[in-house]
């Protein structure tokens, strides 16, 4: 009796240690990925964003500062014989996302976050070089497959592709 006790009393205190969450205070992830649709052509874009978490929200969630960076290969089409042009696109910035905590998973993290940045368009024959600051608003969640590696993906008005996905990876 005194054995099964003992098992029962282990076995839970490591399912409590278990119910923990994918970003925690202290957690650093890194997120690296494709991104589309966006403005300028079918031309996928490169992305890659990072955050570290800083403020414990209670048992609702958590709060994390990083930022992003994008790169895209753009296209601009013009005129009637339907001219392209090509240029680069750069977006960097920082960014603040909310982490929910509503439930209990090791497995999955849903967040959702705001930012700024700015948009730095390249130079081609029949198109200025430009610089503009956009906002960043965007909803996303990682699906954690491995104690540190998994897939994320994210929607929203967010530097220069309207959908991310690709892998992250922790500290």
């Amino acid at each position: 009796m005194k054995k099964i006790f003992v098992f029962v009393l282990v076995a839970s205190f490591a399912i409590t240690l278990q119910a923990q969450h994918v970003f925690n205070k202290g957690s650093i992830m890194f997120n690296a990925g494709v991104g589309g649709p966006n403005n300028f052509g079918y031309i996928p874009t490169l992305n890659f964003s990072g955050e570290v978490g800083v403020i414990p929200t209670g048992d609702i969630g958590l709060v994390s500062f990083g930022g992003m960076v994008e790169f895209q290969f753009a296209q601009y089409s013009y005129g009637y014989l339907s001219n392209n042009e090509n240029f680069a696109r750069f977006y960097f910035g920082p960014r603040a996302a909310w982490h929910v905590h509503a439930f209990d998973s090791d497995l999955f993290d849903a967040y959702a976050g705001v930012g700024a940045g700015i948009i730095i368009n390249g130079e081609s024959d029949n198109i200025r070089s430009s610089t503009e600051v956009h906002p960043d608003i965007f909803a996303g969640g990682r699906w954690m497959f491995a104690q540190k590696m998994g897939l994320f993906a994210e929607v929203g008005y967010t530097g220069l592709s309207f959908l991310k996905f690709g892998v992250t990876f922790g500290l």
